[in-house]
């Protein structure tokens, strides 16, 4: 009993130490406008994020973020008129060291839990569930000036746990475990206002679905490695 009060103590203290933003939200809109796959490039997704981001600043060059946010994934498809959707909730950390003035490296770590998804099939429980899936990224940003940034990284897909009863589903679904992806991106960041901006970017994603009992998934190889530039329009607002 005496451990359980001390560890909250000591969370309550660390907290407190940190500057908390207002309950925040932060909607997305994302197009494919060009891929080498048999897919059509289409609308990618839609999000929607909202929750608090606490930040500790350790020193004028580092911090730590640890956003924790509602997230919901709709994927909507012209061509089948198809709409799976998914609700999820993000414990993200992130890292950020200041290189220079306008050059930052960053390191941020999703913890993307899926606790329901709509596309048939991923649930013997009415669509709800668990999955655990980490996103790692190393991202290098840098400003050009207070409107434009221009970034580069690589982004880690692995898959920790799923529910018995959940079957993987590689995108909307419920996530399987093992390596599932690796994207490298590159692209920029234009403010339009301290609310919108716009994002274009290419990435080059090779996936592995590494339990999902298709390709070469039992060996690790990649099934499938596609180029993909999208377009991606933010608007962040204040939720409370």
């Amino acid at each position: 009993m005496k451990k359980i009060v001390v560890v909250i103590a000591l969370l309550c203290a660390v907290f407190t130490a940190a500057s908390a933003e207002p309950i925040a939200g932060r909607t997305g809109h994302r197009w494919e406008f060009a891929n080498n796959t048999a897919s059509t490039a289409d609308t990618y997704f839609e999000e929607l994020f909202v929750g608090p981001t606490w930040t500790f600043k350790l020193s004028d060059s580092l911090k730590i973020k640890l956003p924790i946010w509602y997230y919901y994934m709709g994927f909507p498809t012209k061509s089948s008129g198809a709409y799976p959707f998914s609700h999820n909730l993000e414990i993200l950390p992130i890292v950020e060291y200041k290189l220079a003035p306008a050059l930052m490296l960053s390191s941020r770590s999703i913890f993307h839990n899926t606790f329901f998804a709509s596309i048939n099939g991923s649930s013997s429980n009415g669509g709800f569930g668990w999955s655990t899936l980490l996103r790692e990224m190393v991202l290098v940003n840098y400003s050009l000036d207070a409107s434009l940034t221009v970034f580069a990284g690589d982004e880690l897909f692995v898959g920790l746990l799923t529910d018995a009863n959940c079957a993987g589903v590689y995108g909307p679904g419920f996530s399987p475990s093992g390596i599932d992806e690796n994207r490298i991106i590159a692209g920029f960041t234009y403010k339009i206002s301290p609310e919108l901006s716009i994002t274009p970017q290419y990435i080059y994603s090779t996936t592995y679905l590494a339990s999902a009992g298709v390709g070469n998934a039992a060996n690790g190889s990649p099934k499938l490695s596609a180029h993909n530039f999208y377009l991606t329009v933010t608007y962040l607002f204040k939720a409370f």
